[in-house]
């Protein structure tokens, strides 16, 4: 059974109101996986969770698309979109393609596919509605708004462009390098973490043709050399939580809608204070419920549980294996029952059952072989619920 409203991918852990399911526990959730592979043969796969034990099976290749680093499906409409992450080099621009799905083969039929409005694309997010698709755009530091049609049709050029600027001290900043693309709750703001430029900029997003405008606050500074990768909404839209990819940090904002406006609350390293080696942050998630936060700790293959206070702050409660070397993304499923991994240094996934009382995860040991993963997403929302 579907959600009565979409769950705005980029947001992790919107509330499940009224998801509830028709007769008993679905035996199989479909995924889509994102991955770094390219060539003949190589795209997006789509993958079975089973929601009893926490198996995994691929269904194989759906699409043949280059570099499909991020992946996002919309359950609302069976859509489901991807990025060819080409363009890193400042030389050519990316691509968006869009698809729709079938939820019970996994099937994708082809919806077109548009320039992303620069070189890099590396993450997307989706309006409430569906109408509108936005993508951050790694390699030239730029972000976009897409128009999606009734029917699934993805617009062949983006409706609005906003470019970013800055630089930063480390070797990676050299110039602006959009990494994410994150809605408010409300849908009226768009919140982009700036890899190379360490700055949080803000749009608003005005209604009709979906035009980017710098909010009245336009950015966030960040510390010299964090390089922000991600960032997330708790579930009442009162806190956001960005990872910063190159010093290992987790930062803790408020959030003023009425203002679009972000004030840092509290600040948290992944590593403690004996780790001598370089960081590197990766994913975040936020629980259905809001009271926990997972991270992916790429520098030490591993994914952290913290309890998050009612202030913002964020307190460890637990740092397991990834099941696997480098863990560049994961997801929470619909219920948030399970959370996959995807290893992209092992070239793998990991499934990890959910305890949603305490927020620890238990790895069920089960792992899908598959070349260089870096996204998952999930297509239905509530069919793994118990």
């Amino acid at each position: 059974m579907k959600p009565k409203s979409l769950l705005v991918p980029g947001i992790a852990g919107l509330l499940l109101s009224g998801c509830q399911l028709e007769s008993g526990p679905v035996a199989q959730t479909l995924a889509y996986v994102g991955t770094q592979a390219s060539g003949p043969g190589e795209g997006v796969v789509a993958i079975r969770l089973d929601a009893a034990n926490g198996s995994l099976k691929s269904l194989g290749v759906m699409a043949q698309v280059d570099k499909p680093t991020w992946v996002l499906a919309d359950p609302a409409h069976r859509r489901m979109f991807a990025v060819s992450e080409v363009g890193n080099d400042g030389k050519s621009d990316g691509a968006v393609f869009a698809f729709s799905y079938d939820q019970e083969t996994g099937m994708l039929r082809a919806n077109g596919q548009g320039a992303s409005g620069g070189g890099g694309p590396t993450h997307l997010a989706l309006s409430a509605a569906g109408e509108t698709l936005f993508v951050a755009n790694y390699g030239t530091g730029q972000v976009a708004a897409i128009s999606v049609g009734n029917d699934g049709r993805l617009a062949t050029a983006p409706t609005s462009i906003a470019a970013h600027s800055g630089t930063g001290p480390n070797r990676r900043q050299k110039g602006p390098h959009a990494h994410g693309v994150t809605l408010d709750p409300s849908g009226r703001y768009l919140l982009s973490p700036d890899l190379g430029a360490d700055r949080v900029f803000v749009y608003r997003v005005q209604p009709g043709p979906r035009q980017l405008e710098p909010a009245d606050a336009p950015f966030v500074q960040l510390p010299a050399g964090s390089g922000p990768r991600h960032i997330v909404f708790a579930p009442d839209g009162r806190l956001a939580f960005l990872m910063a990819e190159i010093t290992g940090m987790i930062f803790s904002y408020g959030w003023e809608p009425g203002k679009g406006k972000l004030t840092e609350l509290s600040r948290k390293p992944l590593d403690n204070a004996g780790y001598s080696g370089p960081p590197s942050g990766s994913e975040l998630a936020v629980s259905r419920d809001g009271r926990f936060l997972y991270a992916g700790n790429r520098a030490a293959d591993r994914i952290q549980v913290y309890a998050i206070a009612r202030s913002g702050a964020l307190a460890l409660v637990q740092s397991i294996d990834c099941g696997g070397k480098v863990p560049w993304g994961f997801a929470l499923s619909g219920s948030g029952k399970w959370l996959v991994v995807a290893n992209q240094g092992s070239g793998n996934l990991a499934s990890f059952a959910v305890n949603r009382s305490s927020g620890r995860l238990k790895a069920t040991g089960n792992r899908l072989e598959l070349g260089k993963p870096t996204s998952v997403s999930f297509t239905d929302r509530c069919k793994d619920l118990p």
